[in-house]
């Protein structure tokens, strides 16, 4: 199944995915704002709707005019570029805890701990970036 292209389910498995995920969406809904399991996170809600978004595209529900391009829809990192970026962004993991205890808890310890934190994220956004930038051309 393509987004872009003429391929994809039949239409009344179009019309049942419609109509499960529009369902899926009301009660999701209803849960977060009436039901007794408030969403903790916002952005967990606007997460699930994107992915939603995202289903309804891939299978031809909601169909894009040719050349109209969605970044993420149909561009994805080249794969040495994106094991890099999860490489870089997994070590914050690493780096966190590991530091952690081995610094005092003033603002210079802080530093310690962020600082390459912070490069690890700036390092993972620009493989990330290169990967999709290579990708385009």
């Amino acid at each position: 199944m393509q987004l872009n292209g003429a391929s994809g389910p039949a239409r009344w498995i179009r019309l049942l995915i419609l109509a499960a995920s529009f369902g899926i969406g009301v009660y999701v809904l209803w849960y977060n704002y009436q039901g007794s399991g408030r969403f903790q996170n916002g952005q967990l809600l606007t997460g699930f709707f994107l992915l939603l978004l995202l289903t309804l595209a891939w299978t031809g529900i909601l169909q894009f005019p040719r050349g109209f391009n969605v970044p993420f829809f149909e561009v994805w990192p080249k794969l040495p570029d994106l094991a890099k970026a999860i490489g870089f962004f997994l070590l914050i993991f690493l780096w966190t805890p590991l530091i952690k205890q081995l610094v005092p808890e003033t603002p210079v310890g802080a530093v310690l701990v962020l600082g390459p934190d912070a490069g690890f994220l700036l390092a993972a956004l620009a493989y990330l970036s290169n990967g999709l930038s290579r990708n385009l051309k």
